[in-house]
């Protein structure tokens, strides 16, 4: 279910309104961050299938994602992540917003902006970096599922690194190798700042047939 910020400052004073008004992401900020995501998440994606590719033995095959199904389903993926992360931003603003005004019910709006801001810098230094891994990781995954399915190239997979707190996780570290088909078909991450990838034993590719590799063409 995604947090209800608009139930949250349905409470709020007028000066806490106005303050989430004034700090709230809007429809410009999901197609500004949907836009960033999708240019990381395709660089992930194409250097996935380059890494893939040079492991089955066709090192000189370099990934170049240019359309179809592939880059139709980053940009949904993308655009619903976006959506996710504003929603989310203004969530927490709100509840950073609540909690400013128990600390110090008398607070104005300057001292609101203060707060804000200092929130704001503290969530960042850990949430970019959670947005970033999980980015990369759900781009990498699809193109290991892609290169593998539309190549249809076997070999093992091993979730990394081998330890988790997950029981998700765990449960996939403890099975050892599994078929590339089943890992690509269960792909990580499986939480928010989860850590594992699918290391990947390929089958080798022929070398007289690496020119036919589906590189995301």
């Amino acid at each position: 279910m995604p947090r209800d910020w608009q139930t949250l400052i349905g409470g709020m004073s007028d000066v806490q309104k106005l303050v989430h008004l004034a700090g709230r992401l809007d429809d410009f900020e999901v197609d500004r961050i949907k836009g960033e995501l999708l240019r990381e998440g395709r660089q992930a994606y194409e250097a996935e299938l380059t890494r893939q590719a040079k492991k089955a033995g066709c090192p000189g095959r370099v990934g170049r994602l240019t359309g179809g199904p592939a880059l139709v389903e980053l940009n949904r993926l993308f655009e619903e992540h976006a959506k996710g992360i504003v929603n989310t931003y203004n969530y927490d603003l709100a509840g950073a917003i609540i909690a400013i005004r128990a600390e110090t019910p008398t607070a104005n709006r300057h001292v609101y902006a203060r707060r804000v801001q200092d929130w704001e810098t503290k969530r960042a230094a850990w949430k970019d970096a959670q947005i970033q891994q999980y980015t990369t990781g759900k781009a990498r995954a699809m193109a290991q599922s892609d290169f593998f399915r539309l190549n249809n190239i076997g070999g093992v997979a091993v979730l990394k690194p081998g330890a988790a707190v997950c029981p998700v996780c765990q449960g996939w570290i403890d099975r050892g190798e599994i078929s590339v088909r089943e890992a690509t078909n269960n792909p990580p991450p499986y939480h928010h700042n989860c850590p594992h990838r699918f290391t990947i034993i390929p089958d080798r590719v022929p070398s007289d047939e690496c020119r036919l590799l589906w590189m995301g063409e």
